[in-house]
């Protein structure tokens, strides 16, 4: 079905002209949402990456939205990457990020909200049999091999690790380390600056994987890299012994976007675009129909849907039974790649990453009566 969104822009659309890559964190005991996400140089829409930024905002008031710049390449417009956001202490946020220009490595700041301030950057390191090590390209592919896994250098090679989305358990903070080539996540305990790997994945996966925690196991989405790299498919996994064996279902639809998984309800709810055979003639083309969603609760889909102006790289947020969403669309401009038109089938297509959106979705579980 189409649906048509409520949705407010948390993005400066007049100075950051392309952003991408949300990562979203509600603070309960002050009633803030925080949203970071990528932007690039001004006039270069598409993949940039240039700077890490940050927006500060009420849920319900969205528009009353403090944005603050986190980090940033110099004169990069691919320079630092970041999917991982949590809280530290009472009036503290941290974000971890990756530099993939310049000296590569994995770094984290603090943001304190109450007094509006900055930490330094500090080193974020990863836990081996060797000892704690900086965490870059170079030592995350040799633990992997170390343990047995391949590396399959064909998509970016040499691109640094990503941290993913950042779940908490028991008090405990937990989150994976991927590469934008062929491998295995790894998944993480968080210890201050130092993550602490205790279980790696069976499946081979592409980009991220994410996944939280709860007493009945862990569950997890991934994108299964197809052997030509067009598009992948969403997988759906889950471990009942922490981590050691894992069952996965394959769900057979192109991707060629993030995936998101959340707990709702006590259940696992999934979240992925797929390559819609919908009709949307009158709509914008959208690079590689990134302008549909399936949610898949406990297994069943609750929701499928396409808009007019996409959705990418989307991550959920539950708050007191409610889901909101935060991603990437294009309300702009068509996306350009160095300088000109992105053309697929001999037409501009619009990319989808020039904006990040907060929209509220409602209590969807009556979806499901609604197919």
């Amino acid at each position: 079905m189409f649906y048509e969104m409520d949705m407010v822009q948390i993005s400066d659309g007049l100075t950051e002209t392309a952003a991408c890559g949300c990562a979203t964190l509600y603070d309960k005991a002050n009633g803030l949402m925080f949203v970071s996400y990528m932007t690039g140089l001004p006039k270069r829409y598409g993949e940039s990456t240039g700077k890490i930024c940050l927006s500060v905002f009420s849920p319900s008031q969205p528009e009353n939205c403090r944005r603050r710049i986190i980090d940033e390449g110099v004169g990069q417009s691919r320079g630092v990457i970041c999917s991982a956001i949590y809280l530290i202490g009472d009036a503290k946020v941290r974000l971890i990020f990756t530099t993939s220009r310049g000296e590569l490595a994995t770094y984290c700041r603090d943001y304190d909200f109450y007094n509006d301030t900055l930490s330094e950057r500090r080193e974020v390191f990863f836990r081996t049999e060797k000892g704690d090590v900086r965490l870059n390209n170079e030592s995350y592919v040799a633990y992997l091999e170390d343990h047995g896994y391949k590396v399959v250098h064909d998509v970016h090679p040499g691109m640094e690790p990503i941290v993913n989305k950042v779940t908490t358990y028991k008090g405990e903070l937990y989150t994976a380390i991927t590469l934008d080539d062929k491998s295995n996540p790894t998944l993480c305990k968080i210890e201050d600056n130092i993550l602490v790997p205790f279980a790696i994945c069976s499946e081979e996966t592409c980009y991220e994987f994410r996944y939280y925690v709860s007493d009945d196991g862990i569950f997890g989405t991934l994108r299964i890299p197809p052997d030509n790299h067009l598009t992948g498919h969403a997988g759906f996994t889950v471990s009942k012994d922490g981590g050691k064996t894992w069952e996965t279902k394959i769900y057979e639809d192109g991707v060629q976007s993030r995936l998101d998984i959340t707990e709702y309800y006590g259940k696992p709810l999934l979240v992925y675009n797929y390559k819609s055979d919908k009709s949307i003639e009158n709509f914008p083309h959208m690079h590689n129909f990134r302008n549909s969603i399936k949610m898949v609760y406990d297994g069943e889909v609750i929701f499928d849907f396409f808009t007019k102006y996409g959705i990418v790289e989307h991550e959920l947020v539950n708050i007191r039974g409610d889901l909101y969403m935060a991603f990437s669309n294009c309300p702009q401009a068509l996306s350009t790649e160095n300088g000109g038109a992105w053309i697929e089938d001999g037409i501009p297509v619009e990319q989808g990453k020039e904006a990040i959106q907060w929209a509220k979705l409602g209590y969807l579980l009556g979806e499901k009566d609604k197919k």
